[in-house]
């Protein structure tokens, strides 16, 4: 199981991250090997999931929590894929951005690659792929 973190700190104010979070079809924009997300119902999505070679299909709910701050998500079937953004205010204009992910290794080589210790700085990348996102 992979499991990651990272944290950074965007010169926005908490409520514009969180309105532009909010729009979850666009989170492929900026986490690595979400290809699409797509809505199916109240909480329900499909994720098309790249990990290597291997594609695979993720039904998960997502939840906004607003009285939190965080946005998660959970498979509801098959291997974990699992994760949260948790929003605090640093001050007015400032807002820290933590994720947190985890995921269940998918195929041989997957789990080859995480048993020996392949290291992967994936929430790292997502980070900043976000930070860029939110800044247009």
């Amino acid at each position: 199981m992979s499991h990651q973190e990272a944290t950074s700190v965007v010169p926005l104010p908490l409520d514009v991250v969180e309105e532009r979070l909010r729009d979850v079809e666009t989170w492929p924009l900026f986490i690595e090997g979400l290809e699409l997300i797509t809505k199916t119902g109240h909480q329900r999505y499909r994720m098309v999931v790249r990990s290597g070679r291997t594609t695979r299909e993720v039904h998960a709910a997502v939840i906004e929590h607003p009285k939190e701050n965080r946005y998660s998500w959970k498979s509801l079937g098959g291997p974990k894929y699992d994760g949260e953004l948790r929003l605090t205010a640093v001050d007015d204009r400032h807002t820290r951005i933590k994720l947190v992910f985890t995921a269940d290794p998918v195929g041989f080589a997957s789990g080859l690659a995480e048993m020996f210790g392949s290291k992967n700085d994936t929430a790292e990348i997502d980070l900043r792929k976000l930070e860029e996102h939110l800044r247009h």
